[in-house]
């Protein structure tokens, strides 16, 4: 058989520069399950949105199968129905992924370095050996559909109970067989639907959603507290946060196809019960990161990137990664100061009444009295604020952080794509090399038809390899273009309805003291 190689498209070449490593590539929405004891079993928790300005626990994705065995039935005698205020559904023409994508790219001098797995050859990662340069492919027209998120009851009692949602969704498009349809599912549903997402689309260059995280402290005061003592705010932002996650995932193309999401609005029946939603402890993402970084640093060598726009973005995602969690710790903080001053007046307005009650002036104990009511008007109006300023800002800042980890991980999957590629490559050298020695030997004749064979099927492995590097870099330009300008989208509406809300604050506060000056005024008299 000739050799076609010099005339085949070859993978691209690693550099021999030195390079720095990327610990960040490494950060995976998709850590393995650790041996941490859930608090019962359906540990149905996720991260405190209230607590420590912490980022690290994440619902587990790894990539398990999920047991065919069924959740508890919706059907238990014991629900008790939690009533809390609806925020609006999220603005639907605000899409995950919009047709528009004029974004550009932030230029930065910093070069990321990407640790792959070793070779006999190294080779920079290059787009210019990939024969295709097609345009980036624009989403289709915008998706007719808004799904809402109601009703959370509680099922069961004690450590063994567990909340369900009502799951509405309103459409016209033709993919479905209703207009209307709702279903009930609990939160360890929504943790295996991201498995399976994960599972399927990761390798194809999807940014794939994350759902909220889960909060072993709030779901276990949950789970202990009577009717009357369930915390309905804390339980009103779960529902919001799941809105928002299957709202997401409904307006991308890719992912509204998907069988087990349309499965997940559609199917009236409970989902099989996911084995693969445990919480990771702060130890157990450690180790589960440890234990990632070396088995890849076994079988990687450093390699530069030399696709100047991947190069750009890279750097792009890990500074705003980093930054995002700064400033999610910021406002963790200031919410924590804010709670403080609360209850620092809190004791002003109690010792105002205090000293309104010995004053011999009366005019001046009225004012006093009235004083004291002031604070604690202004104390009320801050706490509402905060809780405003948190759903509005923190809560998106920290979707973004998972956001941005999946971008993370779709540039792993394609950096783990090129290496089969170029091992592919590497082989087939090796078994052309094999059958040239084989032909010079006679005795070796009969050898040959099966070097042909190998010949052949690691030929069509290094065409499949260069084609699924080709269309893996297609998506992730494409999904990062649209990610770009959703972002942006995002931000824009949270920072305009902060600053409403932030002036709403502030004429209320002005209204109170304006009505009090009066009262200060006949002290006076």
């Amino acid at each position: 058989m000739s050799n076609d190689l010099e005339h085949r498209s070859s993978p691209p070449d690693f550099g021999d520069d030195e390079m720095k490593d990327d610990d960040q590539m490494f950060k995976s929405a998709t850590l393995p399950v650790t041996d941490d004891i859930p608090l019962s079993e359906e540990d149905e928790e996720d991260e405190n949105p209230f607590g420590e300005p912490s980022v690290s626990k994440k619902a587990s994705t790894n990539i398990n199968e999920l047991s065919t065995k069924n959740d508890t039935p919706l059907t238990i005698p014991s629900v008790t129905p939690i009533a809390v205020l609806e925020s609006p559904p999220m603005k639907q023409d605000n899409q995950f992924f919009p047709s528009d994508t004029g974004i550009n790219s932030i230029e930065s001098s910093t070069q990321p370095v990407y640790e792959n797995q070793s070779s006999a050859i190294s080779k920079p990662i290059t787009n210019e050996n990939i024969s295709t340069t097609k345009p980036i492919q624009k989403p289709k027209e915008d998706h007719n559909i808004e799904i809402t998120v109601s009703d959370p009851t509680k099922v069961g009692e004690g450590m063994s109970s567990y909340m369900t949602y009502r799951i509405t969704t309103k459409t016209s498009l033709s993919m479905f067989k209703q207009k209307e349809f709702s279903v009930n599912r609990r939160f360890s549903d929504f943790l295996g639907l991201h498995t399976k997402l994960v599972s399927k689309h990761l390798q194809m260059g999807v940014i794939i959603p994350s759902p909220p995280e889960k909060d072993s402290l709030s779901m276990a005061k949950v789970k202990i507290s009577k009717d009357e003592g369930i915390p309905t705010d804390f339980i009103d932002r779960r529902r919001s946060q799941l809105e928002r996650y299957l709202n997401r995932l409904a307006h991308h193309d890719k992912l509204i196809q998907d069988p087990d999401f349309r499965d997940f609005i559609e199917m009236s029946t409970d989902l099989p019960k996911s084995t693969s939603t445990q919480a990771l402890s702060s130890a157990g993402v450690l180790r589960a990161l440890s234990n990632i970084t070396n088995q890849v640093t076994k079988l990687t060598t450093k390699t530069s990137e030399q696709d100047q726009w991947f190069e750009e973005k890279h750097t792009f995602i890990l500074d705003l990664h980093t930054n995002f969690k700064q400033l999610f710790n910021h406002f963790n903080t200031l919410f924590t100061q804010r709670k403080e001053a609360g209850q620092a007046l809190k004791l002003l307005s109690t010792s105002l009444n205090h000293l309104a009650t010995i004053e011999e002036h009366t005019l001046l104990s009225s004012a006093l009295i009235e004083l004291a009511n002031v604070e604690e008007k202004i104390e009320q109006i801050n706490i509402d604020h905060s809780l405003k300023e948190y759903t509005l800002i923190s809560e998106l800042i920290k979707e973004y952080i998972s956001l941005l980890e999946m971008v993370q991980l779709a540039f792993q999957e394609r950096i783990k794509l090129h290496q089969q590629w170029l091992t592919a490559e590497d082989t087939l050298k090796k078994k052309r090399e094999a059958k040239i020695k084989l032909e010079q030997t006679a005795k070796n004749v009969d050898k040959l038809p099966q070097a042909e064979m190998e010949i052949n099927e690691w030929d069509g492995k290094v065409i499949r390899g260069k084609e699924e590097f080709e269309r893996i870099s297609t998506s992730i330009k494409q999904e990062l273009e649209n990610f770009e300008q959703t972002r942006i989208d995002d931000f824009k509406q949270g920072i305009q309805l902060y600053l409403q809300q932030l002036l709403e604050q502030q004429e209320k506060i002005l209204e109170i003291w304006e009505s009090y000056l009066p009262e200060a005024n006949k002290i006076n008299l």
